[in-house]
């Protein structure tokens, strides 16, 4: 059980790892959000589409789209690092309870 708690903790963040290099999160979410918001702007009246313009849903499609899907994914990262981190710290407070101050310095 003891020698268990050093690679258990990696089992998620290598299928993580492991399934993040197989997909496409930021192409997958780029395309799925430009074809949403082609769909609404396809659904508005004439009246809305001529308020919102040729011009707009370019940028939208081609600039806008593209930001939110890096931020998107920038934030997974961050989501990823920091249970990567909690990991860490609990696998070495586990081996080594008196290791916080440690902790606390980095």
């Amino acid at each position: 059980l003891h020698a268990l708690r050093v690679p258990l903790p990696m089992v998620p963040i290598h299928a993580w790892d492991y399934t993040r290099v197989g997909t496409d999160l930021k192409g997958v979410l780029r395309n799925t959000l430009r074809a949403s918001l082609y769909r609404t702007y396809l659904n508005y009246n004439e009246d809305s589409r001529n308020i919102v313009g040729a011009a707009e849903m370019k940028t939208a499609l081609m600039q806008d789209v593209v930001e939110a899907s890096q931020c998107y994914t920038h934030a997974v990262e961050l989501l990823r690092v920091l249970i990567r981190l909690l990991i860490v710290i609990s696998v070495t407070l586990g081996k080594n309870p008196r290791a916080w101050w440690i902790l606390l310095l980095m």
